[in-house]
């Protein structure tokens, strides 16, 4: 049986800047810059463009969800 020695919450940005989160997300080859852009506008990767820069929504690929309820309900701070 195992036991929870220690827990630990990590406090995350909602929005995160495109450059940064590809950084972050992708290990070896990683999308341009661009495509992570076309993703945001297409819908694929959840984002937002704000004064013309691109941001991706970290709670809403983490959950898998947009879900303002369901962020609220896993939100345990």
């Amino acid at each position: 049986m195992a036991r929870v020695i220690a827990q630990m919450t990590v406090q995350l940005p909602r929005l995160m800047e495109v450059g940064e989160y590809k950084k972050l997300r992708y290990i070896g080859e990683k999308p341009s810059l661009k495509q992570l852009k076309k993703w945001i506008d297409e819908g694929t990767l959840i984002g937002e463009i704000k004064g013309g820069m691109y941001f991706v929504d970290l709670q809403a690929e983490l959950t898998g969800s947009t879900d303002p309820l369901l962020a609220k309900m896993l939100d345990v701070g």
